[in-house]
């Protein structure tokens, strides 16, 4: 895993316990309040003592941080999960929680599932060619996620893509892979030849066989069809092993994505927006009632959303697009008040290397951003 997450985990751990790690200090479970008392603080352990309790609860330092870092990569974690690093889930998820409460939203899920999930957007750059330029600059400035077309790879027999990310130090699980649909419906558009469509069994192949690099997998979805996304989705949890991010469409009822929210995921996709027929007015419309509805209790990702006024409007966990490239396209930086023209001073990768760090921040804008230009350069020498 990337040392950037282990870093974040740790220092946000040494900032907690130096501050609050004493005898005496109050935390408070994720699910029921409950108190547990820290008793003592060591190298190796913290001693909690609960409500009720005669005998001192143990966690290991080293499984806190480690739970930690999956949460910085990850960004959510249910109480669930956390009984992987410690039996003791309850007084993990309740030091957890005083860690990172500055950071992050807590809800309990109807089922009684509890989910801790940070703030801030993650932004998975897209439009990646199987060539490394681009892919670099990404990296070089902070670029973490990528998302890659499966249409447009799964040609790629000596698996060029995969070796490429090795190559620039993702040495770990960094891919969201998209089937491609729409890139599909696009090319069947533009040519009059045969275009093969996209075999679902394949496209399950391909995750299995990349596991180790791919993260998420995005269901093979079809906009007006929510019947056919849902049993796509089924089909694919199964054979994959597991499950693929669920999609919903604007172009669906609520209802729609109220029966996928009740299948309890982690991360929804919201799709169906980046299409051209679909209006600014559209858009927001639609994405006014998802996060009216859901926004304080589910984490949506933007699918193809480039704007960067909608994507600051709403609290999305998480979204992709290639409008990072406009730089080299159009002429133009990305920043927080919108986009602005690109200054002559600036090459073409340097003005990529601006929009990239800029959408990563986003990631960590639970805290006050500055949003003036000098911000975001630095020498390139």
């Amino acid at each position: 895993m990337d040392t950037y997450f282990k870093r974040r985990a740790t220092e946000k751990e040494s900032a907690f316990l130096r501050k609050y790690g004493k005898p005496g200090y109050t935390l408070y479970t994720i699910k029921s309040s409950r108190p547990n008392t820290i008793q003592r603080v060591t190298d190796t352990y913290i001693y909690l003592r609960s409500e009720n309790g005669s005998v001192d609860i143990r966690i290991r330092r080293s499984d806190l941080r480690q739970a930690l870092t999956v949460l910085f990569y990850r960004r959510v974690i249910t109480l669930k999960r956390l009984i992987k690093f410690n039996a003791f889930s309850s007084a993990l998820g309740a030091i957890i929680k005083a860690i990172m409460i500055d950071i992050c939203k807590v809800v309990i899920a109807k089922t009684g599932s509890a989910r801790i999930t940070l703030r801030g957007l993650r932004y998975v750059f897209s439009g990646l060619s199987k060539g490394k330029g681009d892919v670099q600059i990404v990296k070089d400035n902070g670029g973490r996620f990528i998302l890659l077309n499966y249409f447009n790879i799964r040609n790629d027999s000596s698996d060029s893509w995969k070796q490429n990310l090795r190559d620039l130090g993702y040495d770990y699980k960094c891919v969201i892979l998209d089937p491609g649909e729409k890139t599909l419906y696009d090319a069947m558009k533009r040519s009059d030849k045969f275009v093969k469509p996209i075999d679902i069994d394949e496209y399950a192949a391909f995750v299995i066989r990349h596991s180790d690099i791919i993260y998420q997998y995005f269901t093979v979805d079809k906009i007006g069809d929510p019947l056919v996304t849902k049993q796509n989705s089924e089909y694919l949890g199964r054979i994959v092993g597991r499950k693929p991010v669920p999609i919903y469409h604007i172009q669906s009822p609520l209802d729609v994505l109220q029966e996928i929210i009740d299948e309890g995921h982690d991360v929804i996709g919201i799709g169906g927006s980046a299409l051209r027929s679909i209006s600014y007015q559209k858009r927001k419309s639609a994405f006014d009632a998802i996060f009216e509805r859901y926004g304080d209790s589910e984490n949506f990702h933007a699918l193809g959303l480039g704007s960067m006024r909608l994507l600051l409007e709403y609290p999305w966990f998480s979204a992709d697009a290639s409008s990072w490239l406009n730089a080299r396209i159009f002429g133009k930086l990305t920043t927080i008040a919108g986009d602005i023209k690109t200054p002559r001073s600036l090459s073409a990768d340097m003005a990529l290397g601006y929009n990239v760090r800029t959408l990563a921040s986003l990631e960590e804008r639970y805290t006050e951003l500055q949003t003036d230009f000098d911000m975001y350069l630095y020498s390139w020498e």
